[in-house]
């Protein structure tokens, strides 16, 4: 796997806008296909962004989107990887940036279906740190679970 296992802050927002590259055979964690469910928080702020621009009309519930726990990367971190993996610091870490990831998205959604005034670069902005936060997050757990023989 191409990716930084350390570091943050711009790097999150880097990462954020380009999908991780995998090996052959490195793809599936624990029962997760990582690069759909990174895939598919990348799909998510391209979908804002459009929202923000006013080319995609379509309806995303805030409140769906708020919630961590509905997509797949958030089935998988409430379920397998809590079972497998809830003791170690790097799940925490993602559960936190994950829910973290949903409550921004959440957030700029409500803004935008309620005609709030919003700053689409500071929001945009918000959305890529997330998402970079979640791909890191995720990463650092596949490497410490792989670098502890623990899968």
């Amino acid at each position: 796997m191409k990716g930084v296992t350390q570091g943050g802050g711009e790097i999150s927002e880097v990462i954020a806008l380009r999908p991780v590259e995998f090996a052959a055979g490195e793809e599936e964690f624990s029962g997760l296909n990582m690069k759909e469910a990174l895939d598919a928080h990348i799909a998510w702020t391209r979908r804002l962004e459009d929202q923000l621009k006013g080319s995609d009309a379509a309806h995303y519930p805030a409140d769906a989107a708020a919630a961590d726990h509905l997509c797949t990367l958030g089935k998988w971190i409430h379920g397998a990887a809590r079972r497998e993996f809830g003791t170690l610091p790097e799940y925490g870490e993602l559960h936190r940036v994950h829910a973290e990831f949903h409550a921004v998205v959440g957030a700029v959604l409500s803004e935008v279906q309620h005609r709030e005034q919003v700053d689409a670069g500071q929001a945009l902005k918000a959305v890529r740190q997330k998402s970079g936060d979640v791909q890191l997050a995720l990463i650092r757990l596949y490497a410490s679970v792989q670098g502890h023989g623990t899968h």
